[in-house]
């Protein structure tokens, strides 16, 4: 799913604010979000299994992906482009690629720290296993 969203990621988000292939790490010490400013990345998806119904043979459980995310930006001085791609990247759940989902969630938490700001946003597919 990963792969679905960056590349939905990659052909909407055409302003100052883009998505980068790379994995969110950690270089020097430093989180490469902070190290590269306007730059989203996301995370390897991880799988969370809930039992919705358990039967004498077998079990109906509900597998969840979740794939999470950040963006990192001045604080000081908010880009342009700010709403219009926090909207790309909220609406990328939406997306068509994504199939077997009977539920799309997103949602996002700020930080400030040191004059930036970090979104830090997490997608969940909710499908039948």
């Amino acid at each position: 799913m990963r792969t679905q969203l960056l590349a939905h990621l990659q052909a909407n988000l055409t302003g100052a604010i883009k998505a980068s292939a790379e994995l969110p790490y950690e270089e020097g010490g430093v989180s490469l979000n902070l190290k590269n400013l306007r730059r989203v990345y996301l995370a390897e998806p991880y799988i969370e299994m809930d039992q919705l119904v358990g039967t004498f043979d077998s079990d109906i459980n509900e597998k969840i992906t979740v794939v999470q995310g950040l963006l990192s930006t001045d604080a000081k001085q908010r880009n342009a482009d700010l709403d219009s791609a926090l909207t790309i990247i909220a609406q990328a759940k939406d997306i068509t690629t994504i199939t077997n989902s009977f539920r799309n969630e997103f949602d996002y938490t700020t930080d400030i720290s040191n004059g930036i700001i970090t979104y830090n946003f997490e997608y969940r597919f909710h499908s039948i296993d």
